[in-house]
């Protein structure tokens, strides 16, 4: 199997115009502006296939900074999504500081660009978007991203054993995933590693390559929670201390 840049400028059309008209149906904004979010990001990658594997051409090395700064803000509009699918008593609640969260680890992601000489290099082919310096490459069939992120939580530490894949993985799941299901919308986070990590996980074998993979597939997502069956299966109405912020609320 083999991406182009066409492909993913016909997937970004299509996220678009879906968004669009579901914007105008009416539909919550807290689905048609994630979609819009990902669907962007397929208009990024199909420019990034202009300049594919030219690691000199500085067009290259800016689409490719772009694809990571996309990435470090995608977990506001996952939990954009993650929320629709609670009580909105609840999520009028936790909103705030669900966003702030997201902030602190959107900055986590961006820090782990800086290079801090104490910290140290990335290790490459073991964790995502490391790479001796800034360039979009040829992947297994999609685009690989490769940049000369620093060391911090490149290596395990005693506070977290066995992990090592960077500080940006750390903060991405655990912003994306783990703060989703402390509040409930375990649904959308199951359904999210299914057409995520998981099929990322089973459609390559290059950790750069992962990132770009799963954003491809997070069009798929979107589209699933709004126009499809699977949308009303998604909701939780049921979770520890729902019930008193719901009695706090009235």
């Amino acid at each position: 199997m083999c991406w182009s840049g066409e492909a993913s400028g016909v997937l970004a059309v299509a996220g678009l115009s879906t968004a669009a008209y579901v914007a105008y149906k009416g539909e919550s904004k807290e689905l048609w502006i994630p979609l819009t979010y990902f669907a962007l990001m397929e208009l990024l990658q199909a420019a990034t296939y202009a300049y594919i594997d030219l690691c000199d051409n500085p067009n290259n090395q800016v689409l490719t900074l772009f694809g990571y700064i996309h990435i470090a803000f995608q977990p506001f509009f996952v939990n954009m999504v993650a929320m629709y699918f609670i009580p909105e008593s609840v999520k009028l609640k936790i909103r705030t500081t669900v966003y702030t969260i997201c902030a602190i680890g959107s900055l986590a992601i961006l820090v782990k660009m800086f290079p801090f000489d104490w910290a140290g290099s990335c290790n490459a082919g073991l964790e995502g978007f490391c790479g001796a310096q800034t360039c979009s490459v040829s992947g297994d069939w999609h685009i690989a991203w490769q940049l000369p992120l620093n060391g911090l939580l490149s290596s395990p530490v005693s506070w977290l054993p066995g992990f090592d894949w960077g500080l940006h993985a750390f903060a991405y799941i655990l912003v994306a995933f783990y703060m989703p299901i402390i509040y409930g919308s375990w649904r959308f986070v199951g359904f999210h590693y299914l057409i995520g990590p998981l099929i990322s996980d089973l459609t390559t074998n290059d950790p750069n390559e992962y990132a770009a993979v799963w954003c491809l597939f997070s069009i798929a997502l979107c589209v699933s929670v709004i126009k499809t069956p699977i949308r009303k299966h998604l909701h939780v109405k049921k979770w520890p201390y729902y019930r008193r912020q719901v009695a706090d609320s009235l």
